[in-house]
């Protein structure tokens, strides 16, 4: 499923663990690795009187760039060599979010792969900017890499022990399956489905505790529907565990549901339709990605073409008999 993964880089050590997991992935799924850097031209406002300086000349900024363009193809050369892989690097000027996703565009990028830390030149391009815009103006998931743990093992028996996967009873949610499907398969994980299930009326929210009749029914609700997307992955061959906790702080219950079971990745889909609509970048997938400890595969799906993960295991359950 990933055939070309994208890694944009500004050559900081920050990246690291990022470039690494890149490098991994590359490796489990035969993929080119794109490692791009972009360069934007800084803004200055003069805020006080500054003594002359030497006039910068053009000569002054192609060497610049050159000594940049080469720094970068010393890394595509060490990433090459250290995963034996195909890598290829770009030296891409303009804005730097908009120029990341238009090359990822024209090479038609699967994954894109960063890390949550940035600086040099991509310091004004934070978590909560050039990641929202990516996910936001792409349907390629992106796969948020917290330094400095490298979540992915050197070698392929080396496995990802848990994907933890926030569904909300949406069909644009499910959309991350197939994403975390090609992920489990080749890292040989385990798939967990979470549904956090919060309170609607007055009644659940005084007392939220299962033993009641309307928590038993809607218990029983999002249960079904875990096993429904829980047949969809184990048809493709995943291990697959499903979970639904009360609570009325769905990011928070989600950050401590990874923290319990020692998630090594938390795959979230930025908007749903469902019970949880809040499913949306800037709200709770925001802030799982601020807040939590573990690396984050974020994915904005495309509604025109999403495919309906409760249909397809319902039409498989009723051929089955």
């Amino acid at each position: 499923m990933f055939k070309v993964i994208m890694a944009p880089t500004e050559g900081s050590d920050s990246e690291r663990a990022a470039l690494s997991v890149a490098v991994k992935l590359a490796q489990r799924f035969d993929a080119d690795l794109r490692l791009v850097r972009v360069e934007t031209a800084p803004l200055v406002i003069e805020t006080v009187a500054r003594p002359p300086v030497l006039e910068i000349t053009e000569q002054t900024l192609r060497d610049e760039r050159l000594a940049r363009l080469r720094k970068l193809e010393a890394l595509g050369t060490e990433l090459r060599v250290l995963g034996e892989i195909p890598v290829i690097t770009a030296l891409e000027d303009g804005p730097v979010a908009p120029t990341l996703r238009d090359y990822a565009k024209k090479f038609n990028v699967d994954l894109i792969v960063m890390s949550s830390h940035s600086r040099g030149g991509l310091k004004r391009i934070t978590l909560g900017s050039v990641t929202d815009y990516l996910v936001r103006q792409t349907n390629i998931p992106v796969l948020i890499v917290k330094p400095p743990v490298s979540f992915i093992g050197a070698t392929p028996e080396e496995t990802v022990g848990r994907i933890i996967v926030p569904l909300d009873g949406s069909v644009l949610a499910e959309q991350i399956l197939p994403e975390v499907s090609a992920l489990a398969l080749r890292l040989n994980s385990t798939v967990s489905l979470l549904h956090v299930l919060t309170p609607v009326t007055y009644s659940q929210k005084e007392i939220m505790q299962p033993g009641l009749p309307w928590w038993d029914t809607d218990i029983a609700l999002a249960d079904a529907y875990l096993a429904r997307a829980a047949r969809y992955l184990t048809d493709e061959g995943v291990t697959v565990s499903k979970d639904v906790v009360l609570s009325d702080d769905i990011a928070a219950a989600i950050l401590d549901y990874a923290a319990r079971t020692r998630a090594d990745l938390i795959a979230i889909a930025t908007h749903g339709n469902g019970g949880m609509s809040r499913f949306v970048f800037g709200t709770v997938a925001d802030e799982v990605t601020r807040k939590s400890s573990s690396s984050l595969l974020v994915f904005h799906p495309n509604g025109a073409d999403a495919v309906n993960i409760a249909e397809r295991s319902s039409a498989a359950t009723v051929a089955g008999g």
